[in-house]
């Protein structure tokens, strides 16, 4: 099925042609017929035509700003992934410097520290 971009495209080189034979020729003749071309059809022919290209043009012009809103948007989400990683990384590596830390001398500070990241973790763990 054509979109409306597809149609207008199809359209205008339709009377673009059509245009061409108009403006090119007083009158057409057929076998045992002549039909004229009033001027002032192909001068009409000639402003719908510029009309349509200048309709396609613009419906060009907002597909490919659709499009380059859209790599925009998929940019900014692969960005704002890659942030989400970087930050549930280094609180990852935080917990587990921290419970090595408390491994290895099980003092009030390291217990602090290993609960502090714990409720860290605990409190962000729906977003990370």
């Amino acid at each position: 099925m054509f979109d409306l971009q597809t149609l207008i495209a199809i359209l205008a080189t339709l009377l673009l042609f059509i245009t061409s034979v108009v403006l090119a020729y007083d009158k057409l003749q057929f076998r045992n017929y002549d039909l004229p071309i009033p001027q002032w059809l192909g001068l009409s022919l000639a402003g719908i035509t510029f009309g349509l290209l200048v309709a396609d043009q613009i419906l060009r012009g907002l597909v490919r700003l659709e499009e380059k809103q859209r790599r925009v948007r998929e940019e900014n989400f692969r960005v704002e992934e890659a942030e989400r990683q970087a930050r549930r990384t280094r609180i990852e590596t935080r917990y587990r410097i921290a419970l090595i830390q408390y491994q290895l001398d099980p003092s009030a500070v390291h217990r602090r520290q290993l609960g502090d990241i714990l409720a860290l973790l605990q409190e962000y763990q729906e977003t990370l």
